[in-house]
């Protein structure tokens, strides 16, 4: 045991404890240096113990001194949740941590990813959870199957998944048709996706605020609004789930004047910078396939209206051809007989006739009767062949309409079968 110096503290008993002879022994063998009054004096590590580490305060220092060397990487907001793949490593190695999927290296956003934010109106906040999300964007051959677990999301399309949000691994996948005109389509699809990530973002309190708020909005549609079905749709067999598919929904698609209630627009505005012109683009979307669809029917309805004018028109011209050719044997055999007959007789007689357009023809002498008879023959051998002609022509034309509308309904029923990628 060593000797304790005369100039030390000591016990009552007059013993001095070890820790003061410890002490003593630290300040005579470290440089003398300036510490503040009543400042502890540091003892030795613990033998066989770790020492504690330092967590958060290293953790910018970490990522300050790599910033240097991986320059041209894309980052994001969160400190390490986005490093490249060697800096990853070495953040783990000195921290000591395995970092989750979640923050794995992120590209960075293609141009295409950076236009559909763009149109999708998100903030920088709901851009920065599109972009660590490492959207995929794919064709119908491509995304088949990976939606199949998971979390699906379908915001327009009902026969299957055109896009998910997979929490597990942070990532989002989306069919992108090969029609530009379902461009609005797969607007919609990244933004709901997006909300997806962004309500994994809120707090559980924050969660718990907002889901009546949420189901009130989706009640006050209506139980024929189409976003009922596709909510069920979309939550399928997971109850669970329904929360984060009412805020994707409402907020792709639920706006009224003036916004939603304050605590929901707060939310929302966290990750969507114009939500009203997000709504729109879904209104849009649904608008441009309804007005479609009803300008389909509309055209439709004119074509039937003017092939049955048709029917009708070529009906009335083979009958009054019939009636013409019955009234031409008539007009031929009474020439004939009047001809047979005796000067005498032919001078006396006196006819009278209703043509078959409903012309009279009044009492007069057989020979003037028979030739305003001829005169009506002549006009009727040029009209009835004008008038079918017109008819022909105008048959004609209904068969090209008809060809034309079933040309579009075919391409609205190939953009409608695009909706869906199993299609």
């Amino acid at each position: 045991m060593p000797v304790a110096p005369d100039d030390l503290p000591r016990s009552p008993t007059g013993r001095v404890p070890l820790w003061v002879i410890d002490e003593a022994a630290a300040r005579a063998a470290e440089p003398a240096g300036w510490q503040p009054p009543g400042a502890p004096v540091p003892g030795p590590p613990l033998q066989g113990a770790v020492p504690a580490r330092r967590s958060r305060p290293v953790v910018p220092v970490v990522v300050l001194v790599l910033l240097v060397a991986f320059g041209a990487t894309w980052w994001l907001t969160d400190g390490l949740s986005r490093l490249p793949t060697g800096v990853v490593d070495t953040a783990e190695s000195v921290l000591g941590v395995q970092l989750s999927p979640g923050l794995r290296p992120v590209p960075p956003p293609s141009a295409e990813v950076v236009a559909l934010a763009d149109e999708a109106h998100l903030s920088d906040e709901g851009r920065t959870l599109l972009y660590g999300a490492r959207p995929e964007l794919l064709d119908a051959a491509a995304f088949a199957g990976r939606c199949d677990d998971g979390h699906p999301a379908e915001p327009v399309a009902r026969e299957g998944a055109v896009g998910c949000y997979q929490p597990g691994d942070e990532t989002i996948v989306v069919y992108v048709p090969a029609d530009a005109r379902l461009r609005g389509f797969v607007v919609e699809t990244v933004a709901h996706e997006t909300l997806h990530a962004a309500w994994n973002r809120l707090t559980p309190a924050e969660q718990t605020e907002i889901t009546p708020l949420l189901e009130a909005e989706v009640a006050a549609l209506g139980p024929d609004d189409p976003v009922q079905e596709q909510i069920a749709g979309s939550v399928g067999t997971h109850p669970e789930n329904r929360p984060t598919e009412l805020f994707a929904y409402v907020g792709t698609q639920v706006w009224r004047d003036g916004g939603l209630p304050p605590a929901l627009e707060d939310v929302y505005a966290r990750f969507v910078a114009d939500r009203a012109a997000l709504v729109a683009v879904h209104t849009g979307f649904v608008t441009q396939m309804d007005t479609m669809r009803t300008d389909l029917e509309a055209a439709y309805a004119a074509a039937v209206d003017v092939e049955q004018t048709n029917a009708t028109n070529r009906a009335q011209y083979a009958a009054d051809a019939a009636a013409l050719a019955d009234y031409r044997r008539l007009y031929e055999e009474k020439v004939a007989e009047v001809a047979a007959m005796s000067e005498d007789r032919r001078s006396r007689l006196r006819l009278s006739w209703r043509w078959w357009d409903g012309t009279e023809l009044p009492m007069a002498p057989a020979e003037q009767t028979l030739a305003t008879a001829a005169q009506l023959l002549a006009r009727d051998d040029v009209e009835l062949p004008a008038r079918e002609a017109a008819i022909t022509a105008a048959e004609a034309a209904a068969t090209a309409e008809r060809a034309r509308l079933d040309a579009l309904r075919a391409d609205y029923d190939a953009l409608q079968a695009q909706r869906d990628p199993n299609a």
